[in-house]
């Protein structure tokens, strides 16, 4: 009997760690570039003060038929500057300065110069910030490079994000410049 529940548990970890991955590491400084709202008639689109700090993990998976390109999930933690100072409130009453996003994670690499790789990111997923009552979407596309040391790739990128804020049929999109330093390491 305890043969058996060996067997199985190297079976499943077997199946579950058999598969190469990269695991993707991304901290991101999120600068405001602009904001618009329909819904709310007083939206100041001017104001561009609220800037983030954000922390992705992705398991990227390479795709069978390209190995440049690599993809899966990602979970995220957000943090927001000067939300007291925005409409925000207006759009959503309990909106927090912190939140989860998750969501799916492309990267295209391609050999450059001697250890490095010109990249393109782009991260589609879902936001909250106010404790999963309402999810909102975010669409990233970066440009970076990446070096390679050891069986770590070090990169760096910048790129356009649009956040959409949604709650009770009123939205509000906020366009942002991310300057995000990454990690990823091949398991």
């Amino acid at each position: 009997m305890a043969k058996n529940k060996i067997l199985l548990l190297f079976l499943i970890l077997f199946s579950f760690f058999g598969f190469s991955f990269n695991l993707f590491t991304l901290g991101t400084y999120g600068i405001t570039s602009s904001s618009t709202s329909l819904d709310i008639n007083t939206w100041d689109e001017t104001f561009k003060d609220f800037n983030y700090y954000s922390f992705k993990i992705a398991i990227m998976y390479p795709a069978e038929d390209s190995p440049e390109m690599l993809f899966g999930p990602y979970f995220g933690y957000t943090i927001y500057d000067n939300l007291d100072k925005t409409q925000m409130k207006d759009l959503n009453a309990i909106i927090e300065s912190a939140g989860y996003e998750f969501g799916i994670a492309t990267l295209y690499n391609t050999e450059f110069l001697f250890n490095s790789k010109f990249n393109v990111l782009a991260f589609g997923g879902v936001h909250t910030e106010d404790q999963f009552q309402s999810l909102s979407t975010s669409i990233s596309i970066n440009l970076g490079i990446s070096y390679k040391i050891s069986s770590f790739d070090l990169s760096i990128f910048t790129g356009y994000e649009s956040r959409y804020f949604t709650t009770d049929n009123k939205m509000a999109t906020i366009n942002y410049f991310p300057v995000s330093l990454g990690m990823e390491v091949l398991f």
